[in-house]
């Protein structure tokens, strides 16, 4: 199968994983809280420990002995392995494997490109046509529940647009980008994401005040 024409989620995954291994485990991320080595035990932990589910900063209370745990395992592991774990993709029984481009498409590029745009002079990739497809059809189902904010919201791609409606709008306001772009605007990677913005001064003042992600 041509990497053009397989899932964008498996494409993503072989991808990120040939940079982990190129990049070594010290990497740095556009997270200010994670490194490569970081970002590789939340990608494992995520499809291999649901009841963990471990992100920027350790959970507190009762599942906290239970990750530190989990982290201390899967760090004892060598680099080649864990990028391996990754790789080989969730285990046989993981609901992941059954959702893989549901869940994993947006995720495995948000976190490809943090890695990727930490890199000094990095520069934007350029997806197939039939990925920015795919990818665009992710971002259109999940931008409300990832842009929340009291503006109108127009997410603006070569592919089309879609709005995100604001209960009682201040105001409206377009953001124009690729579909890498925009998801990545969206899930708040405003220092990396190359979008243009447009509305009145009011709207771009509230949307800055608003939340974006999960």
């Amino acid at each position: 199968m041509s990497p053009h024409s397989e899932p964008l989620a498996r494409h993503e995954r072989a991808a990120l994983a040939d940079d982990l291994v190129s990049f070594g485990p010290d990497a740095p991320t556009v997270i200010d809280e994670w490194d490569a080595s970081a970002l590789l035990e939340h990608l494992i932990l995520r499809e291999q420990r649901q009841d963990l589910m471990i992100g920027p900063k350790l959970p507190v209370g009762p599942i906290a002995d239970r990750s530190y745990a989990a982290l201390r395992r899967l760090q004892e592991r060598t680099w080649a392995d864990r990028v391996e774990m990754l790789r080989s993709g969730p285990p046989r029984f993981s609901p992941f494997r059954l959702v893989d481009s549901l869940a994993n498409t947006i995720e495995y590029l948000v976190h490809h490109e943090d890695l990727l745009r930490a890199r000094p002079g990095w520069e934007p990739r350029t997806l197939s046509e039939a990925h920015d497809q795919e990818l665009w059809t992710h971002l259109k189902r999940m931008a409300r529940p990832l842009v929340r904010t009291d503006v109108d919201v127009t997410l603006v791609s070569p592919l089309g647009g879609v709005r995100v409606p604001s209960k009682d709008p201040i105001g409206s306001v377009r953001v124009h980008g690729s579909p890498t772009e925009l998801t990545l605007w969206a899930f708040g990677r405003d220092r990396v994401s190359r979008v243009r913005i447009e509305g009145d001064p009011e709207a771009l003042l509230v949307l800055r005040r608003g939340d974006r992600g999960f």
